[in-house]
């Protein structure tokens, strides 16, 4: 009886550390540090780049401008694509019709990808040259870790990478 005892005694002990602990958490990953947009890595990167007060507000101006620039994209996009659904729903579409709509999409998504490239030439213009190599390593690190998740057969490395995508921050850094 008193081994019984004694156990439920450990269990309950153990069961409140572990919500004491719990409730004591600080919340690290999957928060937003900066009230500005930025993520974990977001502020980590601010640090290492050093970025100046003006490099700041420049960064995160282009970084509003882009994100408008974006969503507009999507909202153009989501109505092609809608329109696009109904067509190959129906039987009895204009071919044409069709081909103009995959014409449409396509000259889309290459103007867009064309912003990108403009758009990062344009906040390279803010940081420094040490900013852009201290950048450039930081990339580098970063597709090294995706990689290892992502590596040849790793069926759970590519689901994690699909989860996180929705999930990662929306800061200039990343694109």
């Amino acid at each position: 009886m008193k081994n019984k005892t004694l156990a439920v005694l450990l269990m309950i002990i153990f069961a409140g550390s572990l919500l004491a602990a719990s409730l004591n958490a600080q919340p690290v990953f999957g928060r937003r540090m900066m009230g500005h947009g930025g993520g974990a890595g977001h502020q980590l990167l601010k640090d290492a780049l050093q970025l100046t007060p003006e490099q700041e507000k420049k960064l995160e101006e282009f970084r509003k401008a882009r994100l408008e620039e974006a969503r507009a994209h999507r909202e153009k996009m989501a109505k092609l694509h809608e329109e696009f659904r109904k067509l190959m729903e129906d039987s009895g579409a204009d071919e044409r019709k069709v081909s103009s709509l995959i014409d449409e999409m396509s000259k889309l998504r290459a103007e867009r990808m064309k912003a990108m490239f403009k758009n990062r030439k344009e906040w390279e213009k803010i940081l420094t040259p040490e900013q852009l190599k201290k950048l450039e390593e930081y990339r580098k690190d970063f597709r090294l870790r995706r990689d290892l998740l992502m590596g040849p057969g790793s069926r759970m490395g590519a689901r994690r990478m699909m989860l996180m995508r929705h999930r990662r921050p929306m800061g200039f850094f990343w694109w």
